[in-house]
C-alpha cells in the first residue's frame, strides 16, 4: 500500500516551467489523432494528445525540438523556435521500419535489427478470447508452434520455438518488464504493450541458458504524463462444443458388434428385431453451452516528472463439459510507476499480484475420466435409469451413483472394460486449485551528466508463488457388469515458489560522424526454491467434498505422503556490442558466460559467445528505385546452452522407498534414487540464420524470409539401464538434434480514401532429426497399454517417432491370405492387414517395428486480414498445420482387449466386408488380434493436419464528432466468433488439443482423451474517457 500511495504522491505533484505550448494534431485525412505522444527531445518530458488532438505542455526555456510519435505513423521533429501554437499533421508509415522494438537488455530501430525477431501486435493479441497471452502467436508468427493441451479451462499450453530440440524442456523463457519467468499466465492480456519472439540462438544469446528454447519479450503499459486516462475493455460470450466425434447410434451399434461377435464364432448378440428402449448420444448429454467473460479497467497519467498505470482485470470461464465443474477464474491487479528524481536519476516498479482458482474434470487418461467415457459409452444406456430399475442397481452394488435430485444415473451391464457413465463421473467426483502470484521488479537508472550516453541500470525483479489442491472421489460405483464399488478417496498437496533475480547492466552510446557504437556489459544472479507437500488417502470414514481431508479415513495403512525442496542458482555474465553505419551495415557481438548448480564444479560454467550481420542493400543499390524501398540481408552465427534437468544429478542422492514389511511390522526405507554421473556437462545450440527483408511499392508489401539450422548437441537425457540394476537411469550426455527450417512472413497495407486493409501470411517449415545417439541404438518414450509400439528416439528419425508396424494394404482373399501365413508364420484371414517385414527374416515380430510417422508438423500456417471502412472494421484470421501424425489413443485403446462392448467411431463402418471393398481399413472381429495390438499405420495413426478459421470479428467505432460532446476519446464495439470452423480428417474431438501431455518430447503426440476446445461468440467493447 506504501508502494501504491507513494507512487500517485509522485505522479500528482508538478514542478514550474519557463514557457507553456499548445496546439493540435491531425491525420492524413485531416482528423483528429488522439493519443500521439509529445516530447520534448532528449528528455522525459512530454503529454499526450487529448479526443480532439489538442495538447497543451508546459517546457523550460532551453527547450528546442518537440517530438511527435504515434503507432502506425511518421514520427515527426518540429523546432520550438518562438511559436507557442503548432498545427500538425501526421503521415501515415505504410511499413513501420523506424518502430522501435524490445531487444534482448535494449530496444533497437526494426530497420537495423539483424536477428530473427518477430512481433505480435497488441490488437493481435486481444483478438481472440484467452487466458494466456502466448496463445496468440499460433498462427501469426513464422516459427513459432503453439499447441493448447487441453480445452478446459486454466490448461496449460505448449510453444516450441523453430522446433524440438532437447528431450527435456522445451518451452521458451519469457522476460516481463526484464523478470524472468517460466510462464505468464498470471498476466493479464490487456495491460500488454509490446510483444516480441527472439527465435535466432544469436538473438537470445544474451540470455545465455535461459533462452536455449528461444525468448518470449513483454512489457507491460505505462502512464503517460498529461490528463488522467480511464479505460475498459471487456466482452461476454457463450462457448459450445466446436466439433462432435461421428458415434454409431443404437442401430449401428449393434449391427457393428454382431458382425464382431459372429467373426470371432460367437453367435448374435442383438436381436435387431427387438432393439433396446434407449438411443443415447453421450455427446449431447455431456456437452453444454457455458459463458466466458472478460473485463479490465486501467487508470493511467501522470506528471512531467512521474507517471503511472494502474489496472484490474478479471477473467472467468465455464467449462463445454461439466460447467462450473470445469471452470476457471482469474484476478488480477498491476501497478507500474516511473519517477524522474533528477536530470540523472530515475527509477520505477512493476507490481502485479494475481489469483487464479479452477475446477477441473479428468482427462487424458487413456481409458477413464469423463472425455473417454463420452466417446466410448455404448448408447443403449441410459443417462438416468428408470425408477423401475432402483432396486436392481441397489441389490447389485452397495453404492450406485445418484444425481443432486435423487435420479440413479444409467449403467451399463455390458463389458466397458471401465467405460463408465460421464456425467455420473462428473457429477461424482471434483478437483479443486488455487493459485497466487506476485510478481514485481525495481529499477534504478542513472545517467551522468559528465558522460552522455552512459547509462548505469541495477534492477530486482522477484516472483512468490504459492498453490494448493485438493481432489475427491466418493465411494461409489458406476458398473453393473463389474459390480465393484470404487474406494473414495482424497488427495491433497501444497507447494510455496520463491524466485529472486538482481540484474545490473551498464550500457554506453555514442556517435560520430555516420557511425554509431553502442556497448553494453551487465551480470545476472538468480535463485529459485520451491517447496512442495502431497498426500492421499482412500476409504474415507465420512463422505462429502466438505469432509474431504487426509485426517478422514478408516486406516492409517492408506495414507501416502511425500514433500521435498528445490533449489536453482544460476550467476551470469554477459555483453554485447554494436556498431552501426548510415542504418546501412551493421554488425552486433554478444557473449554470455553461465553458471549453474546443476552441474559439477568442472562443469559448471560454460561460454555461449553469438554474431550478427546486416546489410541494407536498398540503400546501395536501389536508392533511387519506386518499387524497392527497402532491401536487406541478415546472417547470424550464435551458441545457447541448456541445463533444464534435475538438480544433483552430478551426485548420488537418497530419497525414501515405499513401505515394506518385517516381522509384521511396516519401514519407511531410503535408498539411493539414481545413478551419479559427475561427467554431465551442458547441452549447446549452435544456430547458422540467414535472413532476407524487402519492401517494395512505398513498403507496403513487406516480405521476411528467414532459414535456418540448428543444431543441439550433448543431448540431456536419461540414459536408460536395465531393471536388474534397481536404480534410476543416469542423466547423461546423449546425442546431437537437428532443427532446420525456412519461415516466409508477408505483409500488405494500403488505402484507399476512407478504406484501408491490412493482410498477413505466414507459412514456416521445419525439419527436426536427431544426428547421433551416443551407445545406444534407440531410446524409448511413451507407450499406450496394451500395445506393441511406441514412442522413440533413434539415429537418422525425429525427435521422437511412432516405433511400429507398417503395413501394405488389405488381405482380400484365401490366396492372398495363404501366400502371407506361409511366408511369415501367421494364421491371418482375408480383411486381415498385411503387415510388413521391414527386416526380410521371414518373420513378423517385434524386430519390424519402425519408422511409421512422426507428431511434429512439416508447415506451420497462418492467414491474418483486417478490413476497415470509416467507422467499421472486420477481420477474418485462418491458422492451421500440416504433416503430423497424431495416436488416438482414447479410441483405440479399447481395440486390443477384443471383447469390449464399447461404442466405435463411424469410420469403423468402412470397414472390410468381403474382397474389393476397401483397401484401407481391416474387417471387424471381437478377436482381430494383430489388427489392432500391434501400433500400425493403416488404424492407429491419423493425418493430424488441420485448417481453422480462428476468428471473424465486425466492430464499430462511434465518429469523434460524437465523442468530443461526450469528451470521450474512443468507445468500440465488436462481436467476435472464435473457433468457427475447423478443416481436417481427424476422426477425434480436435486434431490440435492433445498433442502434448506434457512438455517432454518423448510424450508428444498422443490424445489420450483429451477436453476439446470450444467455440465461442463473444461481444466486447473498447472504452477511452
Amino acid at each position: 500500500m506504501l508502494t501504491f500511495a507513494f507512487s500517485f504522491l509522485l505522479c500528482s505533484t508538478t514542478f514550474a516551467q519557463d514557457k507553456t505550448i499548445s496546439g493540435q494534431i491531425l491525420d492524413e485525412n485531416k482528423a483528429s489523432l488522439p493519443g500521439v505522444s509529445v516530447i520534448v527531445k532528449g528528455t522525459n518530458l512530454g503529454t499526450v494528445s487529448d479526443f480532439e488532438g489538442n495538447f497543451k505542455l508546459s517546457i523550460p526555456s532551453e527547450a528546442t525540438v518537440l517530438v511527435f510519435s504515434f503507432i502506425g505513423y511518421n514520427n515527426q521533429e518540429v523546432t520550438i523556435g518562438n511559436q507557442t501554437t503548432f498545427d500538425i499533421s501526421l503521415e501515415v508509415n505504410e511499413k513501420q521500419l523506424d518502430e522501435v522494438i524490445v531487444v534482448g537488455y535494449g530496444v533497437e530501430k526494426k530497420a537495423v535489427v539483424t536477428g530473427a525477431i518477430s512481433s505480435v501486435k497488441t490488437d493481435d493479441i486481444l483478438q481472440t478470447p484467452v487466458l494466456n497471452a502466448a496463445q496468440s502467436l499460433q498462427g501469426r508468427t513464422a516459427g513459432v508452434q503453439v499447441t493448447n493441451v487441453s480445452g478446459q479451462p486454466g490448461a496449460g499450453i505448449d510453444i516450441r520455438v523453430r522446433g524440438t530440440g532437447s528431450n527435456g524442456n522445451n518451452s521458451p523463457l519469457y522476460v516481463v518488464d526484464g523478470v524472468q519467468m517460466d510462464n505468464i499466465n498470471y498476466l493479464n492480456p490487456n495491460d500488454i504493450a509490446t510483444f516480441q519472439v527472439l527465435k535466432d540462438a544469436a538473438s537470445s544469446a544474451i540470455y545465455g541458458s535461459r533462452g536455449a528454447n528461444g525468448v518470449v519479450l513483454i512489457t507491460t503499459k505505462e502512464g503517460k504524463s498529461g490528463k488522467l486516462t480511464v479505460s475498459y475493455d471487456g466482452y461476454y460470450g457463450v462457448q459450445q462444443a466446436a466439433n462432435r466425434a461421428d458415434l454409431m447410434n443404437a442401430r449401428e451399434y449393434m449391427e457393428f458388434h454382431n458382425e464382431g461377435s459372429v467373426n470371432a464364432g460367437n453367435g448374435e448378440k442383438w436381436d435387431l428385431d427387438n432393439p433396446p428402449a434407449h438411443d443415447t448420444d453421450w455427446q449431447k448429454e455431456v456437452f453444454q453451452n457455458a459463458p466466458i467473460q472478460n473485463h479490465s479497467v486501467s487508470l493511467s497519467g501522470g506528471s512531467e516528472k512521474s507517471t503511472f498505470m494502474s489496472s484490474i482485470g478479471y477473467f472467468a470461464q465455464d467449462g463445454i463439459i461439466g460447467g462450473d465443474k470445469s471452470n476457471y477464474n482469474r484476478l488480477s491487479l498491476r501497478l507500474n510507476s516511473n519517477h524522474k528524481i533528477s536530470q540523472s536519476f530515475t527509477f520505477g516498479q512493476n507490481l502485479n499480484f494475481s489469483t487464479e482458482n479452477k475446477n477441473g474434470i479428468q482427462e487424458q487418461t487413456e481409458h477413464e475420466g469423463a472425455v473417454t467415457s463420452m466417446l466410448l459409452h455404448d448408447p443403449v444406456t441410459p443417462v438416468y435409469a428408470p425408477e423401475s430399475d432402483y432396486a436392481k442397481y441397489d441389490a447389485i452394488v452397495p453404492s450406485p451413483v445418484k444425481s443432486d435430485d435423487g435420479r440413479y444415473y444409467g449403467m451399463s451391464d455390458l463389458n466397458l472394460q471401465g467405460i463408465t457413465n460421464p456425467l455420473g463421473i462428473i457429477d461424482n467426483t471434483k478437483q479443486e486449485y488455487n493459485y497466487m502470484n506476485l510478481v514485481g521488479n525495481v529499477y534504478l537508472n542513472f545517467q551522468p551528466k559528465m558522460i552522455k550516453g552512459l547509462n548505469f541500470k541495477t534492477d530486482f525483479g522477484f516472483q512468490l508463488g504459492s498453490s494448493k489442491k485438493r481432489e475427491y472421489s466418493p465411494i461409489s460405483s458406476l458398473d453393473q457388469f463389474t459390480k465393484k464399488n470404487s474406494l473414495s478417496s482424497v488427495r491433497q498437496g501444497q507447494s510455496q515458489s520463491t524466485t529472486w533475480q538482481w540484474e545490473n547492466t551498464l550500457s554506453y552510446t555514442h556517435s560520430f560522424g555516420d557511425h554509431k557504437l553502442t556497448g553494453l556489459i551487465g551480470n545476472t544472479a538468480r535463485e529459485h526454491s520451491n517447496e512442495w507437500i502431497n498426500g492421499s488417502g482412500t476409504d474415507l470414514q465420512f463422505s462429502g467434498y466438505e469432509n474431504a481431508y487426509l485426517d478422514n479415513k478408516v486406516k492409517n495403512e492408506s495414507q501416502t505422503n511425500d514433500g521435498n525442496r528445490y533449489l536453482h542458482r544460476l550467476v551470469s555474465y554477459f555483453g554485447k556490442a554494436n556498431y552501426n553505419y548510415k542504418d546501412k551495415y551493421m554488425l552486433t557481438a554478444i557473449v554470455r558466460y553461465d553458471g549453474s548448480v546443476n552441474f559439477g564444479p568442472e562443469n559448471r560454467f560454460a561460454f555461449f559467445p553469438s554474431v550478427q550481420a546486416g546489410w541494407v542493400i536498398s540503400e546501395d543499390l536501389f536508392k533511387t528505385s519506386d518499387i524497392v524501398n527497402f532491401m536487406r540481408l541478415r546472417a547470424s552465427y550464435g551458441e545457447v546452452g541448456n541445463e533444464s534437468i534435475e538438480p544433483f544429478a552430478y551426485l548420488s542422492t537418497i530419497g525414501k522407498t515405499e513401505e515394506y514389511l518385517y516381522n509384521g511390522e511396516r519401514y519407511t526405507g531410503f535408498a539411493a534414487q539414481k545413478m551419479p554421473n559427475p561427467a554431465i556437462r551442458w547441452e549447446t545450440a549452435t544456430e547458422i540464420n540467414l535472413g532476407f527483408d524487402v519492401g517494395l511499392w512505398q513498403n507496403k508489401l513487406f516480405l521476411n524470409v528467414d532459414v535456418y539450422d540448428r543444431r543441439r548437441k550433448d543431448l540431456l537425457s536419461d540414459n536408460p539401464v536395465p531393471l536388474i540394476y534397481g536404480i534410476g537411469a543416469p542423466t547423461a550426455n546423449i546425442g546431437t538434434v537437428q532443427n532446420k527450417g525456412l519461415e516466409l512472413s508477408l505483409n500488405f497495407k494500403n488505402s484507399e480514401g476512407d478504406f484501408r486493409y491490412d493482410i498477413s501470411a505466414i507459412a514456416s517449415y521445419n525439419d527436426n532429426k536427431v544426428l547421433s545417439i551416443d551407445g545406444k541404438d534407440h531410446i524409448l518414450g511413451y507407450k499406450p497399454d496394451f500395445y506393441d509400439g511406441q514412442l522413440a528416439m533413434k539415429e537418422g528419425h525425429s525427435l521422437p517417432y511412432f516405433w511400429g508396424y507398417k503395413t501394405d494394404g488389405i488381405l482380400q482373399n484365401d490366396a492372398e491370405a495363404k501366400a502371407y501365413n506361409e511366408a511369415l508364420g501367421k494364421s491371418a484371414v482375408p480383411g486381415d492387414i498385411r503387415f510388413v517385414d521391414t527386416n526380410g527374416d521371414g518373420a513378423l515380430n517385434a524386430e519390424d517395428r519402425t519408422d511409421i510417422g512422426d507428431p511434429f508438423h512439416d508447415w506451420t500456417l497462418g492467414l491474418n486480414a483486417r478490413f476497415e471502412y470509416k467507422n467499421f472494421d472486420m477481420s477474418i484470421f485462418f491458422q492451421g498445420q500440416t504433416g503430423a501424425k497424431l495416436f488416438n489413443v482414447a479410441a483405440m485403446r479399447l481395440d486390443a482387449i477384443g471383447a469390449g462392448a464399447h461404442n466405435y467411431n463411424t469410420r469403423f463402418l468402412g470397414r472390410w466386408t468381403g474382397e474389393g471393398s476397401t483397401n484401407s481399413f481391416p474387417r471387424w472381429s471381437h478377436t482381430a488380434g494383430d489388427n489392432f495390438t500391434l501400433i500400425n499405420d493403416m488404424v492407429h495413426l491419423e493425418d493430424a493436419s488441420y485448417v481453422r478459421l480462428k476468428t471473424l470479428q465486425f466492430g464499430y467505432s462511434l465518429p469523434q464528432s460524437i465523442l468530443s460532446k461526450a469528451k470521450i476519446q474512443n468507445v468500440r464495439f465488436y462481436f467476435s466468433g472464435n473457433n468457427l470452423l475447423t478443416f481436417t480428417n481427424y476422426s477425434g474431438l480436435d486434431p490440435e488439443v492433445g498433442q502434448s501431455n506434457d512438455n517432454q518430447a518423448m510424450g508428444f503426440g498422443m490424445d489420450r482423451g483429451s477436453y476439446p476446445q470450444a467455440r465461442s461468440f463473444i461481444f466486447g467493447t473498447n472504452l477511452t474517457f
